[in-house]
């Protein structure tokens, strides 16, 4: 489960696919949106992606699941012929290939979870850096 005092917007996602060269043009793209924001609810979509994730979409959007499966890879598929350099950049570790469905979410999620944090993290004093109790 999310932290309640790190906030995360959709639109931070949305920003995020879009750099990476998926558009709205695509069914998937919502798919793949509302995907990530249910992994950044409950971690345990990641584990069950066949047969949690999937169906949930597929319930939000009223279609199957399959056809929730076949968009995101098709969104995956844009993603990675777009901006592969991105990608790898968000992933942290070199993409030999395309990633499956599963690591692609991970991957987005981790990254939003790390920013986000990150952002809400005070930097420390800089007098607490050099105070003579710490020297």
């Amino acid at each position: 489960m999310i932290s309640a005092d790190i906030p995360y917007s959709p639109a931070a996602i949305r920003r995020l696919l879009l750099k990476l060269g998926a558009t709205p043009r695509y069914i998937g793209f919502e798919y793949v949106l509302h995907a990530i924001v249910l992994s950044l609810e409950n971690s345990q979509y990641l584990l069950s992606v066949t047969k949690e994730l999937y169906p949930d979409v597929a319930k939000k959007y009223h279609t199957t699941i399959y056809s929730v499966e076949r968009d995101i890879r098709t969104v995956i598929t844009i993603i990675w012929k777009r901006n592969p350099v991105l990608l790898n950049q968000i992933a942290g570790y070199p993409l030999d290939k395309k990633p499956a469905v599963g690591e692609f979410i991970a991957i987005m999620r981790e990254y939003l979870l790390y920013h986000m944090e990150a952002i809400h993290t005070p930097y420390p004093e800089e007098s607490s850096l050099y105070s003579r109790n710490s020297i």
